[in-house]
């Protein structure tokens, strides 16, 4: 595992910290204008916690590589997202999105895991992923894994409905000096500076900074929201690769200013009021050591320490998270190879009680165990097996169990055959356990005449269970020689035991005589069940030339049907999407890239199916200067992409030009 490598282009593998805080390494082989056989090739870690190529792995994946999304101008993971099949992408503001797998799009996504460098980016207060503190999109990307369906028998708790695990190269692949400048209409002003260099024998290093400025969306009236933002971010990573050991270490922090749009509840005439500036401010140091071991074993230890602070509405908070991690893995009698490990993580969060959010009590700690096996087995030369099973205690519900079943069978050299069953959960937050969110005040006599204001809440309870979900997935890969490859899946989801409200009587006692109170408590009444296919091609039509296609479908049906909340999720998530990139270089100094999106209406929302074109045209200068020209969402002027309760505004996306200078030596 000691391949050598380029330093520029599309990385064809990866080296990560992986299997829940443990290293995991694969080669890396950074190559330009990648052909069919190198795009083939692609593997992915996320399935299964250990390199495999994505071709004859039995899930439903996608990779997206740095220089495919380079190619077409995207300038944060979400956007970078929308050309995953499978993947739903709304942005509601500036700093903003709703992203998940395969529906319930919500503003708070929580059946979705995020990993960044195997670093797991789920929050417990909320659950789901603050999209504007990991949205970066910078130069040292490698990759993007997308896994859709569950993958709890490996990542754990929360990776329900699937696995997006972003991944950065190893300082290795970037050595020397990278300059990115650039100013726009929407992104005002961004640029990175990295450096990087060797640290003795196999061993190297870079350092790192980032800047990017946001300006507003725009509301119906073309007026702004108020929704600016900037951030800054400061980074290391150093990497060593020998033949016994990988050592890896990260460390980063950054600092973000946000302008709230719109306006959040008040106890006082009019009883709404202006919410103050937002910020998200921290870091984390990350870091593992693998050891090759004798008769084809490794052991590998991770850990990771991140200090959160951040006042976004409606939160004010501050947390402190552990994570470590162990795993052992080991190939046995040629047909098994076997992968065991335990994680233990910590995490403590501190929130500031306001008028429309408080917490009881105001500071909590989790403490969570797990352990995982997993065995994958070559039954015959063409069939393969993967059994995995985690076991994880969390104090929400106790012990939980995710057991994961997949078998794929080659059915020729260039044809695979899989499906796969598997059991994951969602567990409750503490928001869900122990919140207290006023949502709006209505003014006096709202309910007649005398009566006092209205206080709207949704409250917390503490004997909910998980979410769960058992899903059945079955999907096909081929490749052919004329530099064509073709993926199709299609699953089947039933849910159970889903956290839906049911609204309490008016309560004219527990904060009379100033307010009265209409309260909704979260409940596990609600069942689900999904069905749906997603089909992803690729065609190199000429040896410059690239054309990537995908298409997906969900429908998702969430139970009881009189619940409004049920019907909000079931309505949430756009039935039908598709997309077309075309990659092409015009002799060795410029390039085009096209992207071509369609998006499905969300109805529940009242928010139309909209079409977006993104073109980027770039011309090397010489020198290690590339001089790039990008224009987003080209088809309309502005579209709107989601709607919220919890945001009483209606932002539009607004088209985009920008220009962007990179100088490498």
């Amino acid at each position: 595992m000691n391949a050598r490598t380029t330093t520029v282009g599309v990385a064809i593998a990866i080296h990560s910290i992986a299997a829940s805080g443990s290293a995991q390494a694969a080669d890396n082989v950074i190559i330009r204008n990648p052909t069919f056989e190198q795009l083939a090739s692609l593997t992915v870690t996320s399935v299964t916690g250990t390199a495999r190529p994505q071709f004859t792995s039995a899930a439903a994946t996608s990779v997206l590589t740095a220089e495919e999304m380079n190619y077409i101008g995207v300038r944060n993971i979400p956007d970078a997202l929308r050309y995953a099949p499978g993947m739903q992408v709304s942005q509601f503001n500036a700093p903003r999105w709703s992203i998940s797998s395969r529906g319930f799009n919500t503003i708070t996504v929580d059946k979705l895991l995020v990993l960044v460098d195997g670093r797991s980016v789920y929050t417990p207060l909320w659950s789901g992923t603050y999209w504007e503190q990991h949205a970066w999109l910078d130069q040292d990307l490698d990759r993007i894994e997308v896994i859709n369906g569950p993958a709890g028998s490996v990542w754990g708790a929360n990776a329900m409905n699937g696995v997006v695990n972003i991944l950065s190269r190893s300082a290795r692949d970037t050595q020397g000096m990278t300059l990115w400048a650039g100013t726009g209409t929407e992104e005002k002003a961004f640029g990175s500076f990295r450096y990087g260099g060797t640290a003795g024998q196999n061993a190297w290093y870079r350092a790192y900074v980032d800047y990017a400025q946001h300006d507003d969306t725009e509301l119906g009236d073309g007026s702004p929201t108020g929704d600016a933002w900037d951030m800054t971010r400061i980074g290391f990573r150093y990497d060593r690769d020998d033949e016994l050991n990988r050592i890896f270490v990260k460390a980063e922090a950054q600092s973000g200013h946000f302008d709230e749009p719109g306006f959040i509840p008040s106890p006082t005439p009019p009883y709404r009021t202006r919410p103050p500036d937002g910020f998200n401010r921290g870091g984390f140091i990350q870091a593992s050591w693998a050891r090759n071991l004798a008769e084809s074993s490794e052991l590998a230890v991770g850990a990771w320490y991140e200090r959160l602070e951040r006042r976004l509405q409606p939160t004010d908070e501050q947390s402190d998270t552990v994570d470590i991690g162990v795993r052992y893995s080991r190939q046995a009698a040629r047909i098994h190879s076997i992968m065991a490990g335990a994680l233990y993580r910590y995490i403590q969060h501190d929130t500031t009680s306001t008028f429309q959010l408080t917490f009881t009590p105001p500071d909590r700690t989790l403490h969570q165990w797990s352990v995982y096996l997993q065995d994958e087995v070559q039954l015959a030369r063409q069939v393969g097996l993967t059994l995995g099973v985690r076991a994880e205690d969390n104090p929400f519900t106790g012990t939980e169990w995710q057991p994961d079943v997949r078998l794929g069978w080659s059915l020729t050299d260039s044809q695979l055959l899989w499906a796969a069953v598997g059991r994951a959960v969602r567990t409750p937050t503490f928001a869900d356990e122990s919140r207290t969110f006023v949502n709006q005040v209505l003014p006096p006599g709202t309910l007649g005449p005398g009566t006092p204001p209205v206080i709207r809440e949704v409250l917390g309870a503490r004997d909910l269970l998980s979410e769960t979900l058992i899903a059945y997935q079955a999907g096909w890969r081929g490749r052919w020689s004329n530099g064509a490859m073709l993926s199709a899946s299609a699953f089947y989801n039933d849910y159970d035991r889903l956290i839906l409200y049911v609204p309490l009587p008016l309560d004219t006692v527990t904060r009379a005589p100033d307010f009265w109170t209409l309260s909704l408590l979260p409940v596990n009444n609600g069942t689900a069940h999904a069905h749906g296919a997603e089909l992803s091609g690729a065609w190199q039509s000429r040896p410059r030339w690239r054309l990537l296609g995908e298409l997906s479908y969900v429908d998702l049906q969430v139970l009881p049907s009189e619940s409004l909340l049920a019907k909000n999720i079931t309505g949430s998530s756009a039935q039908l999407q598709a997309s077309l990139r075309s990659y092409l270089d015009l002799g060795k100094d410029w390039q085009i890239g096209v992207g071509l999106r369609y998006v499905d209406q969300l109805p529940a929302l009242n928010v139309r199916g909209y079409v977006a074109a993104d073109v980027r045209v770039a011309k090397a200068l010489g020198g290690g200067v590339q001089l790039a020209l990008v224009g987003q969402n080209l088809w309309d002027d502005r579209h709107a992409e989601f709607r919220t309760a919890s945001f009483p505004i209606d932002p539009y996306i607004e088209r985009s030009v920008y220009l962007a200078l990179t100088w490498r030596r």
